[in-house]
């Protein structure tokens, strides 16, 4: 069937939606404002139309008309980046191509990322905080409005914890590989809830959404066809599976894809700050400010080192600043340079490092996820070189006419992280020059009966063979200790021996089954015949996210997942800093720092439990006196559960400080007490009672 080509395609579908759009503002909106002005359209739509005792319906028709044509040249403009960006130059030079395993390492790293931070996380203790405190900050929300008791997961400690190993064990499958095409989109819908949740209870951090991001990417993508379970179960079965050492152009734009997710977040920020004060944003005033402000706030993590540089001098600061600027900024150019993929990722985990020790915010996520812009495959084939070169490749002799053994070599040859083996038919060897050459007396009947390796001058048969294949392979390491236990040897010579006698008939083949699959070919190269349209939806796919993260950072829109990333973009000149600190008296008598990451866990990390010192703090609606007692009450009762005997909270205080580190840096107390509110638990009116009855 004869496909249409590019640029047909991109006509058709440009003058498609922009006449669908016309008709709509023309004719369908106008309706719609005529029919809300006199209040016979839907009530929603109705509350939108206000003012009609002051103002004509020919109004609102004439503001709607001010926003079609800015809407139309975007479309317009939207489809010129897609006709650019889908060019067979473009794809040539700026995306590339991309073998399976490439894009099977960036699935197996997202869900390594995730995995690991949804383990750190302690969610069932979620259960203990008020419902009162929950503010739904997006998609959750509507969550609790359908009927399918969202609300009794969030208050069970038992079943949030069972949505936790569920979302932990969908993404460890994800991470192997194992059915990605239902796996991959089932782990972004549960993580997706899973930091949602988390996010509805203290603020809309942003921690994860890149990886969850491109989770819902990889969705639709084929990244099970390398580094996956799925590959080996094809390969064990018979079925032809892509050329793994093969690039292609389909691979390249799944990964093209992921770096966009990754670019767009520090590109917004850097925005951000220009936006919020140019170039100035650097200046070592606003620098301090935010250093410090982060550094006195109560966090996980107990260090202080930016107080260290009260007294460095303000250059210091400011030469800071312009390395955040010029790293976020200029960090798009890893989506058009080779050489900016070498610069920017390693420049981003430095400015994370200095993050995560001058202000204690920790980006696992961004600091892990840079290695997607980085090929391993020349490193792979160093390392698999030097070591080949020193210890030397084993050479597997197998037989060729065997189907079975045929699917052997294939799944021995896809996990061969080093290229340490080497296949060798041995009916089509020349058995007696091979002898002589290695020193050797194999026979073409032991040939036929057992699989032999030969590794420096020696054979090894069957079992014993396969324990020298588990050594010199990185991912039968974990195996490998297992098959020298006494006794192990004889069972596993036992079963290698009956799998080698029936070899020929546990896998059945008749003329038309191939001894030998196949190998898929890679999809066809994009921008050729064939190649077009699917080249075209990747092209498409990119510039939607674009269009979308672009939309959010001009309308600041704050709704999870979609955020504006506008993360400490304001501009601070005055030289002062708020900040809270909590302190707690023990049933010791004791006073000292209270640490609510020893309480709540699911509050424990980046200070997410400072919404409910806000709370308790400010006061600003009627019930929230109810919710702040309820949320120490909570804290204190976590806390207490753990705690050793005299060593219960009886009472919170918490303090807001001010310090004007420009009038007074030396100021040892960091500030002056300028408010403060204290609590009483239920503990504490548990002690005064007994020491009444005593």
């Amino acid at each position: 069937m004869r496909t249409i080509g590019r640029i047909p395609l991109l006509l058709i579908l440009m003058v498609a939606s922009l006449s669908l759009w016309i008709i709509f503002a023309k004719l369908v909106v106008p309706a719609v404002i005529e029919s809300a002005y006199r209040g016979e359209s839907w009530s929603l739509v109705n509350r939108m139309i206000r003012g009609q005792a002051t103002h004509p319906v020919s109004k609102y028709i004439q503001d709607w008309d001010v926003v079609t044509i800015p809407v139309l040249l975007s479309g317009v403009g939207f489809w010129l980046v897609v006709f650019v960006i889908s060019s067979p130059a473009f794809v040539r030079r700026m995306v590339g191509a991309a073998t399976p395993g490439s894009l099977g390492a960036i699935r197996t790293l997202v869900c390594l990322v995730l995995l690991l931070t949804t383990l750190i996380e302690d969610l069932p203790s979620l259960a203990l905080l008020p419902a009162e405190m929950r503010r739904s900050l997006g998609v959750t929300k509507y969550l609790y409005m359908l009927p399918i008791g969202f609300d009794a997961l969030i208050a069970s400690e038992a079943s949030l914890r069972a949505f936790k190993w569920l979302t932990e064990l969908i993404l460890f499958l994800g991470m192997i590989g194992w059915r990605t095409r239902l796996v991959i989109p089932l782990g972004a819908l549960c993580t997706l809830v899973f930091f949602g949740i988390l996010i509805d209870y203290s603020f809309f951090w942003h921690q994860n959404l890149v990886p969850i991001y491109m989770m819902i990417a990889l969705s639709f993508t084929p990244c099970g066809d390398g580094w996956s379970i799925d590959r080996l179960r094809k390969i064990a079965q018979g079925e032809a599976v892509p050329d793994a050492g093969r690039a292609s152009p389909v691979y390249g734009w799944s990964r093209y894809i992921c770096w966009v997710i990754l670019a767009w977040p520090y590109v917004a920020n850097g925005l951000s700050k220009l936006e919020g004060g140019g170039l100035y944003w650097g200046n070592a005033t606003n620098m301090r400010t935010y250093l410090y402000a982060q550094t006195l706030s109560p966090r996980e993590f107990d260090w202080a080192w930016s107080l260290w540089f009260v007294h460095v001098p303000d250059i210091f600061f400011s030469l800071m600043g312009i390395f955040t600027l010029m790293t976020e900024t200029l960090f798009g150019m890893v989506l058009f340079s080779r050489v900016a993929r070498r610069i920017f990722p390693v420049a981003a985990i430095m400015m994370h490092v200095g993050i995560l020790l001058l202000q204690r915010i920790l980006f696992v996520d961004l600091v892990l996820l840079q290695l997607i812009f980085f090929d391993f495959t020349q490193v792979r084939k160093a390392i698999g070189a030097r070591v080949g070169n020193k210890r030397g490749r084993l050479q597997v002799l197998y037989d060729g006419l065997c189907p079975l053994c045929h699917r052997t070599v294939r799944l021995l040859t896809s996990l061969d992280l080093f290229t340490r083996l080497e296949f060798l038919d041995f009916r089509s060897l020349d058995l007696d020059g091979y002898n002589r050459r290695f020193g050797l007396k194999l026979a073409l009947r032991d040939l036929e009966e057992e699989m032999f390796v030969v590794c420096r001058g020696k054979a090894y048969r069957g079992f014993a063979g396969y324990r020298r294949i588990a050594v010199a392979v990185p991912t039968f390491w974990p195996l490998a200790l297992w098959l020298f236990v006494p006794g192990i040897s004889l069972l596993g010579a036992s079963v290698y021996r009956r799998v080698a006698r029936n070899r020929q008939k546990m896998i059945w083949c008749d003329s038309h089954c191939p001894v030998r699959p196949s190998e898929e070919r890679a999809s066809s190269p994009i921008g050729t015949t064939g190649g077009a349209d699917r080249g075209f939806g990747y092209a498409f796919a990119v510039c939607a996210i674009a269009a979308v993260s672009l939309l959010c950072w001009f309308y600041h829109i704050e709704f999870y997942p979609l955020t504006s990333w506008h993360l400490f973009a304001g501009l601070h000149t005055s030289g002062k800093i708020e900040y809270k600190k909590v302190f707690a008296r023990y049933e010791s008598g004791e006073t000292s720092p209270a640490r609510f990451e020893d309480g709540i866990g699911a509050l424990a990390l980046d200070g997410r439990y400072e919404a409910g010192l806000d709370i308790c703090i400010e006061q600003t609606k009627p019930g929230d006196a109810e919710v702040c007692k309820k949320f120490l009450t909570a804290q204190a009762t976590a806390y207490n559960r753990k705690a050793r005997r005299g060593q219960k909270i009886l009472a919170y205080e918490i303090q807001v400080w001010t310090w004007d580190f420009r009038s007074n840096p030396g100021d040892t107390n960091h500030g002056t007490l300028t408010k403060r509110f204290a609590f009483e638990t239920n503990e504490g009116d548990k002690t005064r009672e007994r020491n009444t009855l005593k």
